[in-house]
C-alpha cells in the first residue's frame, strides 16, 4: 500500500576520495634470501613430498587410510 522509495546516495558518498599519505614512508627492502637457503628450502620441501608419496604407496599396498 504505502511503501516508501529506497533512498538513493550520490554516487560521491559512495566513492569518496581517500587522502594517501607522504611517500617519503616507504618499506624496507626485503632481503634476498642466500643461494644456500633457496637450496636448503627447496631440498626440505621435496624430501616432504618424497616421504608422502612413500606413506601414500604403503597405505595403498596395506588397504589402509591415508593420513589417518
Amino acid at each position: 500500500m504505502g511503501e516508501k522509495p529506497a533512498i538513493k546516495r550520490p554516487p560521491s558518498f559512495i566513492l569518496a576520495q581517500v587522502p594517501i599519505e607522504d611517500q617519503s614512508r616507504q618499506r624496507p627492502p626485503v632481503p634476498q634470501l642466500s643461494w644456500w637457503s633457496i637450496c636448503t628450502r627447496w631440498f626440505q620441501y621435496h624430501s616432504v613430498q618424497v616421504r608422502w608419496d612413500i606413506e601414500r604407496w604403503l597405505a595403498r599396498l596395506l588397504h589402509r587410510r591415508w593420513g589417518s
